[in-house]
C-alpha cells in the first residue's frame, strides 16, 4: 500500500500504477558517451508508466562535460493520477581509456515537484478509515554520480551510480506535514545502446535498467506517506540517443 509509480505498469493508465511502486521517481543517472572536446548528445526516454524525460550534453573544454536534463509525467484522472516535473543540470570530467573505453564523474543539482492521489480498496473495508491518499511535495536534490562504458562497432553498454541528497521544501498528506525532511538515495544503473557503425553513426537506440534505493537499508515507517516516499522501485526506459557531432561522418 502506499506504492505509486512502477516501471511494469501499462502506460496512461493509474490503476496499473498501484502495486509495488513508489511515489518517488528519480530522473535516471547520466551516463553521456561525450569523449573530447566538441562532442555532444541527445537524449530522449520513455516509461512503460508513460513518464518522458530528456537530457543534452556537451563538451566545450578538453575532459570537462555539461548536462542538463528534465523530465514529466502528467496523465491520470481527476479521481487519481501521479503526476511529476523534475529540471538538473550537473558539470563533470571524463577520460578515455584507450579507443573504445570511457570514465566519467558528475557533481549536480536538481529540484522537482509532484502529487499523487489514489484509493487504497484495502483501507475502503476498515471501519472510521479515510481511504483517500493525497501526497503533494516539493524538492531540491544535489547528488554526484560515477559511470563507466565501453563502445565496440555496433553496441555501447555501460553503467552508472549515483548518490542524491532528496531536500523536500514540503511534504504534505491531506494537507497535513509528513514527518520526512530529507532522504538519501543511492541509484545504479545499467545501459545498451545499439546502432551506428556507418549506417547511422549519429543514432542509438537505449534501453536503461535502474534502481532507486534507500541509503542505509528500506525504512518501514509506520507513517504511510513516509513508507510510500521511501520505497524502493525499479525502472526501466527506451529511448533513443542522437549525437550531433557525427552528423558528418
Amino acid at each position: 500500500m502506499g506504492r505509486f509509480l512502477c516501471s511494469t505498469a501499462v502506460s496512461g493508465s493509474v490503476m496499473g500504477l498501484l502495486t509495488g511502486c513508489s511515489v518517488y521517481a528519480p530522473l535516471q543517472p547520466a551516463a553521456p558517451f561525450i569523449r573530447q572536446r566538441g562532442d555532444a548528445e541527445a537524449t530522449v526516454s520513455a516509461y512503460l508508466s508513460g513518464r518522458v524525460e530528456g537530457s543534452a550534453a556537451y563538451s566545450p573544454l578538453k575532459h570537462v562535460v555539461v548536462r542538463a536534463a528534465g523530465g514529466l509525467k502528467t496523465n491520470g484522472t481527476d479521481s487519481q493520477y501521479y503526476r511529476i516535473r523534475q529540471l538538473e543540470a550537473g558539470i563533470g570530467a571524463y577520460c578515455r581509456l584507450g579507443d573504445d573505453w570511457l570514465l566519467g564523474a558528475m557533481v549536480g543539482y536538481g529540484l522537482g515537484k509532484g502529487g499523487a492521489r489514489y484509493y487504497d480498496d484495502f483501507e475502503k473495508a476498515l471501519p472510521d478509515s479515510v481511504p483517500l491518499h493525497l501526497y503533494r511535495y516539493s524538492f531540491r536534490k544535489p547528488h554526484v554520480e560515477a559511470y563507466v562504458s565501453h563502445r565496440s562497432r555496433w553496441t555501447t553498454v555501460g553503467a552508472s551510480c549515483r548518490f542524491s541528497q532528496v531536500r523536500f521544501a514540503n511534504f504534505t498528506d491531506r494537507g497535513q506535514p509528513a514527518p520526512l525532511r530529507q532522504m538519501s538515495r543511492l541509484e545504479p544503473s545499467v545501459f545498451l545502446r545499439l546502432g551506428g557503425a556507418k549506417v547511422l553513426p549519429w543514432l542509438q537506440g537505449q534501453v536503461v535498467l535502474s534502481l532507486s534505493l534507500a541509503a542505509g537499508g528500506r525504512t518501514h515507517s509506520p507513517n504511510k506517506a513516509v513508507y510510500a516516499m521511501k520505497m524502493e522501485p525499479a525502472f526501466t526506459s527506451f529511448g533513443l540517443v542522437i549525437y550531433p557531432h557525427r552528423f558528418k561522418e
